[in-house]
């Protein structure tokens, strides 16, 4: 299992797991009936830094499910769109909720590994 630190509005983590550097980030889904999610401030430096998807994205969660979005840029912010409902509606996403995606570079993907609807009740170190 993966430990998250403390949560804002939307956080970047980046720690070591079992010796390898782990990526990600968390951001809050206020009404599940959005098209899109927006994500981190910095996402746009973690394109040139890690490679995150600029206009496409995978998202796979642990029981198998895959789902493919669009990413795409308005005005220097960054959102999962074309593809996100499916992923809301799928999963059953209530409103209010923190999602917490961990980037698996080797996949160019992204894990959706836990759901919180209080990021405080997130494990962390």
């Amino acid at each position: 299992m993966i430990l998250v630190p403390s949560f804002d509005e939307h956080s970047p983590f980046c720690i070591s797991f079992e010796g390898e550097m782990v990526y990600g980030f968390a951001a809050r889904v206020w009404k599940n009936d959005k098209k899109s999610l927006k994500l981190p401030v910095d996402y746009g430096e973690w394109i040139k830094k890690f490679a995150y998807p600029e206009k496409n994205a995978v998202i796979r969660t642990l029981n198998g499910k895959i789902f493919e979005v669009k990413v795409f840029n308005l005005a220097g912010d960054y959102f999962l769109y074309n593809g996100w409902l499916d992923v809301v509606t799928s999963l059953k996403l209530p409103d209010n909720l923190w999602v917490v995606f961990q980037y698996e570079e080797a996949l160019t993907s992204f894990r959706l590994f836990h759901f919180y609807q209080d990021i405080s009740l997130a494990p962390s170190n």
